[in-house]
């Protein structure tokens, strides 16, 4: 009798050893390792719940709206939690902006800096806290990129842009040269509108711009350069000042360091009854700008600017968060294949999306990738 209530009580204890460990095995299931898509991870990120920190150069800038639209459309697309912030166009802000991530405990942190040496000081930040940091579309000074082993740069290279659009002014001066050369000199008389003075992109865009006048075999003068630091009403004073003193027939092609300036430019020409019929037409001043904003391409549609280059926020904005996700899963080999982005060339830190030239042919096409 003994042996038979033993053998129960055993048989009994078995039993309970079985669901204690089923349910020990479905708890760690649901409360130990977070579910895909859950929100159990925190500012560092985690599987499927990616966060990162985005530091803008400037938020009431058309080019950098538009790229934040699109990166912020891309991120949530891929399941990434974004949390953007505005520099203000101001170094000590940015800094300050970024202290405030790092102490909230961002991981992974993305940077649109003011200029090239703006992110000296923060590259020193995310080292000390041994964060990895992505600039994004201005260029971090080559000292501060090799100064840490987690820094990577997403960007279009910037001669390509002075290249293309100036190259489409070149197309329109051999293509239309009768009504292009106003004064029957046999030269492009040319103005500039430059960006912010010692600014890479500035000088870049502008050494692109004379080579590609010199390869299309273009006799030019410059006429007046002077800068309107990428902004749009600048841009527009200096432009109808310039057509008070040069008249529209002393000026025969307008090459602007950005969209916002080509814009400016264009506006002063309709204020003063030019570009009215298009391209080709007596009273017609080409501009080109770069950066393909909407604006601009609205522009080129109705036939007032002539051309500009996109700078690829989309490609960049993939790149960037493509980088940004195989970080965050502890790859630090950043290829070609991990960016995933059609043209894109990877060389060590640096990845380089390419330009696009805008002229007449492809505008709906590069238009529709910026809506």
């Amino acid at each position: 009798m003994k042996k038979r209530v033993l053998a129960i009580l055993l048989a009994c204890a078995m039993l309970l050893i079985t669901f204690a460990g089923c349910a020990s095995e479905g708890g760690q299931g649901s409360s130990g390792a977070a579910a895909p898509g859950s929100s159990g991870a925190d500012a560092s990120g985690g599987a499927g719940n990616i966060k990162v920190g985005v530091i803008w150069r400037r938020f009431d800038d058309a080019f950098q709206t538009g790229f934040r639209k699109i990166m912020e459309a891309e991120a949530k697309n891929m399941g990434i939690d974004i949390n953007m912030q505005d520099g203000e166009e101001d170094v000590a802000i940015a800094n300050n902006k970024l202290d405030t991530l790092l102490t909230s405990g961002y991981k992974l942190l993305g940077i649109i800096p003011k200029d090239r040496n703006a992110p000296n000081a923060m590259i020193e930040k995310c080292k000390r806290d041994d964060v990895p940091v992505v600039f994004v579309n201005t260029e971090p000074m080559p000292e501060a990129m090799e100064s840490y082993d987690k820094v990577w740069y997403v960007g279009a290279p910037a001669k390509d842009s002075g290249t293309m659009s100036c190259q489409v002014l070149c197309d329109y001066w051999k293509n239309n040269t009768s009504v292009a050369d106003k004064n029957g000199d046999g030269k492009l008389q040319l103005l500039v509108l430059e960006g912010e003075p010692g600014h890479a992109d500035v000088k870049l865009r502008c050494e692109a711009y004379w080579e590609t006048l010199k390869q299309n075999d273009i006799e030019y003068e410059i006429v007046k350069d002077d800068t309107a630091m990428w902004m749009t009403d600048q841009a527009q004073n200096k432009m109808a000042a310039w057509l008070t003193e040069l008249g529209d027939k002393g000026i025969e092609g307008v090459l602007c360091n950005n969209d916002g300036m080509a814009v400016g430019a264009m506006n002063a020409c309709i204020q003063a009854g030019l570009n009215q019929n298009g391209p080709g037409s007596a009273d017609y001043i080409p501009i080109c700008g770069v950066d393909a904003t909407v604006e601009a391409l609205e522009a080129m549609k109705k036939g007032t600017l002539l051309g500009t280059c996109e700078n690829p926020r989309l490609g960049q904005s993939q790149a960037f968060l493509n980088v940004i996700t195989a970080i965050s899963q502890g790859n630090y080999e950043i290829t070609e294949e991990v960016v995933n982005v059609e043209g894109a060339k990877v060389d060590g830190k640096y990845i380089w999306i390419p330009y696009v030239k805008v002229d007449e042919t492809n505008v709906d096409e590069v238009l529709a990738r910026q809506q």
